[in-house]
C-alpha cells in the first residue's frame, strides 16, 4: 500500500473539563459598600481595619486594588454587617469559615484564638485607667472644696471682725460725743458757782 492510498483523518475534540465552574465571588466598590452598610468612608476603613487585626482576616480576602480602584468582598460586607450590628458570635461562625489567602500574616495581627485575651487585656487596661483618673478627679475635688471651706471660713472671720470695727468705732463716736457733753455740764456747773461766789462776796 502506498502513501498516496492513506487517508488522513483528522478529529477536533475539545478537553473535557470535568471540574464544575466555581461561583463568582461579589465585589464591592467603596461607594457600595458605604450605602449597603449605611457608613462613612473613616467608619468603613475602621471596621476593615478590625477585621483584619482583631478578627484575623487576611485583608487579601477583604478587598482587592488600591485607591479609588479599590474593591471589597461579600466576606468583608457579611463580616462587617455583623461586625456593626453586634452580632459577634455569627461573626466568629463566619470567621473560623472563612477562606484563607497564602499570603504571610501581617505582624501583630491576631488569630481568632487571640483576640479575646487581647479584648480582656484591653478593657483591664481602660478600667484601671479609668480608675487612676476617677481618683485623681476625686483627691482634686476634695482639695478645691477644702481650699473654698478654707475661703469661706476666712471670707467670713473678714466680714465678722468689720462688723465688729464698725461696732467699735460707733461705741468711740458714742463716748467721745457723751464725754463732751459731760465735760461741757461740768464747764456750765463750774461757771455758775463762780458766779453765785461772786455775787456772794459782793452782798458782804
Amino acid at each position: 500500500m502506498t502513501t498516496e492510498n492513506l487517508a488522513v483523518i483528522d478529529i477536533d475534540c475539545e478537553p473535557i473539563d470535568s471540574s464544575e465552574p466555581e461561583p463568582e465571588e461579589n465585589w464591592y466598590t467603596a461607594q457600595q459598600m458605604m450605602s449597603l452598610l449605611r457608613l462613612s468612608k473613616a467608619d468603613l476603613q475602621k471596621s476593615i481595619s478590625k477585621l483584619q487585626s482583631i478578627y484575623g482576616l487576611n485583608l487579601a480576602t477583604l478587598r482587592r486594588g488600591a485607591a479609588r480602584a479599590t474593591e471589597y468582598s461579600q466576606l468583608a460586607l457579611d463580616a462587617a454587617k455583623l461586625l456593626n450590628t453586634g452580632k459577634l458570635s455569627e461573626l466568629r461562625k463566619l470567621v473560623e469559615a472563612a477562606p484563607t489567602a497564602p499570603s504571610v500574616p501581617t505582624a501583630g495581627a491576631l488569630t481568632i484564638s487571640e483576640y479575646t485575651p487581647a479584648l480582656d487585656r484591653r478593657i483591664a487596661e481602660l478600667n484601671q485607667n479609668a480608675t487612676s483618673t476617677s481618683t485623681s478627679l476625686n483627691q482634686n475635688v476634695m482639695q478645691l472644696l477644702a481650699q473654698i471651706a478654707t475661703e469661706n471660713k476666712a471670707a467670713q472671720q473678714r466680714d465678722a471682725d468689720l462688723d465688729n470695727a464698725e461696732i467699735n468705732a460707733a461705741q468711740n463716736r458714742g463716748a467721745a460725743r457723751a464725754l463732751a457733753v459731760f465735760q461741757a455740764e461740768q464747764k456750765a456747773q463750774a461757771e455758775v458757782l463762780a458766779q453765785l461766789r461772786a455775787m456772794k462776796l459782793g452782798a458782804e
